[in-house]
C-alpha cells in the first residue's frame, strides 16, 4: 500500500525539490552579482552643517540637603564683601524666639544655684560675677552683667553620652542673643578668676554685741520696721548673709521642717530682727521653706513684699514675728 502511494505521488516531491533548488540558486547568484556591481558609499563631510558639541551630563550632589541628614550646618561661603574687608552681617537676634536654642555665654559669670518655680516668672538664679567675685540672686527680668535674665530652664546636656541628661541653666538676653550661664565658667573666664565660694571677708571691723543695725527698728515684741533697701541688699548678696550665721536643715520625725540657725554673729541682721541661736525658721509669709529650692524661691518673692511674717520654732514653742517694710 505504501509502495503504491509513493509511486503515485513521487513526481510531486521531485517537483518541490526542483523549485527549492532553483530558488536557492537564483538567490545566490543575485547576492553575488549585487555585491560586485554595488557602488562604494562616499560621504562629503564638508557639506554637513557644523553641529554643536553634546553637553556632558554630570550627576550633581545637593549639598544643602545632605548636611541636615548628618546633623551639621554647611560652612559659610565667603562673599566678595568679606574678601574686600567689609564688616560681616550682625548675628540674628534670638531673644524673642522661644524656640531658638541658647548659646554658651562669653560673660565672666558662673551659675551658683537655679530655682525653677511652678510659675516661671518666679524662677530665680544665683550668679557669681567672676570679675568682682560678687554673688547675687536675680529674678526674671533683672539685669545681669549688662544682659537680662530671661528664664531659668533645663536644657539637654550635650556631654551626656546617653542623650538623656539635662542641666539647669540661666537664660540671658545679651545684645539680642539668647545665651546661657551654667555651673561652668564662661568663655571669658579663666581658672584664676574663679570665685572662692564660702569664703567671705567683710570689710571693716565687726560691730560690737548689741549694736543696732541701720535700717531695722523694733516697735514692740516681735514687731519691727525694716528698710526696703536693707532687704534688697541682703537678698542680693548671699556671701554676706552666709557669714552672719550657720544655717543647717532641720528635721522632725525624719521629715524636713525648716532651717535651724547657729552661731549668729553679734550685730548681724539675724540678731537685729530678733532671731536667736537654735531657732528653726519654718515659714515665711506662709510659704514653707523645707528645702533649699523653696527657700530661694521665697527669697525672690520677698523683694516686692511690704509686710513679712516669719514663723519660728524656739524651744518647742511657735513664735510669729512681723516686719513692716518701709522706704524704697
Amino acid at each position: 500500500m505504501l509502495d503504491l502511494f509513493l509511486r503515485k505521488y513521487a513526481w510531486t516531491a521531485k517537483l518541490a525539490l526542483l523549485f527549492a533548488a532553483a530558488w536557492l540558486a537564483a538567490k545566490t547568484v543575485n547576492t553575488a552579482v549585487g555585491a560586485v556591481i554595488r557602488p562604494t558609499p562616499r560621504i562629503d563631510l564638508s557639506a554637513l552643517p557644523a553641529g554643536t558639541a553634546r553637553a556632558q551630563m554630570w550627576t550633581q550632589l545637593e549639598v544643602d540637603r545632605l548636611y541636615p541628614l548628618i546633623g551639621q550646618k554647611p560652612p559659610a561661603v565667603a562673599s566678595d564683601d568679606d574678601a574686600s574687608g567689609a564688616a560681616p552681617a550682625p548675628p540674628p537676634r534670638t531673644c524673642g524666639d522661644r524656640m531658638a536654642p541658647p548659646m554658651k555665654t562669653g560673660l565672666r559669670a558662673l551659675l551658683v544655684a537655679g530655682v525653677i518655680a511652678e510659675e516661671p516668672r518666679w524662677s530665680i538664679a544665683s550668679i557669681t560675677d567672676l570679675a568682682t567675685r560678687d554673688t547675687r540672686i536675680y529674678g526674671i527680668g533683672d539685669p545681669v552683667l549688662g544682659a537680662a535674665l530671661l528664664s531659668v530652664e533645663r536644657i539637654r546636656d550635650e556631654r551626656d553620652a546617653t542623650g538623656q541628661g539635662f542641666k539647669v541653666v540661666a537664660i540671658l538676653c545679651n545684645a539680642g542673643q539668647k545665651e546661657y550661664v551654667d555651673f561652668e565658667a564662661g568663655e571669658g573666664a579663666t581658672l584664676a578668676s574663679a570665685p572662692s565660694l564660702g569664703v567671705y571677708n567683710p570689710a571693716g571691723p565687726a560691730p560690737p554685741p548689741g549694736a543696732p543695725v541701720e535700717g531695722v527698728r523694733q516697735l514692740g515684741d516681735n514687731r519691727y520696721d525694716v528698710q526696703h533697701r536693707l532687704i534688697e541688699n541682703t537678698l542680693s548678696n548671699l556671701n554676706s548673709i552666709a557669714t552672719q550665721a550657720r544655717i543647717v536643715p532641720s528635721f522632725k520625725n525624719g521629715v524636713a521642717n525648716g532651717f535651724k540657725l547657729f552661731s549668729i554673729q553679734p550685730g548681724s541682721l539675724y540678731a537685729a530682727i530678733g532671731v536667736e541661736n537654735g531657732d528653726v525658721i519654718q515659714k515665711i509669709n506662709g510659704y514653707e521653706i523645707n528645702s533649699p529650692d523653696k527657700a530661694l524661691e521665697v527669697y525672690q518673692k520677698l523683694r516686692d513684699s511690704r509686710h513679712i511674717t516669719i514663723e519660728i520654732e524656739r524651744g518647742g514653742q511657735a513664735i510669729r514675728k512681723e516686719y513692716n517694710v518701709t522706704g524704697q
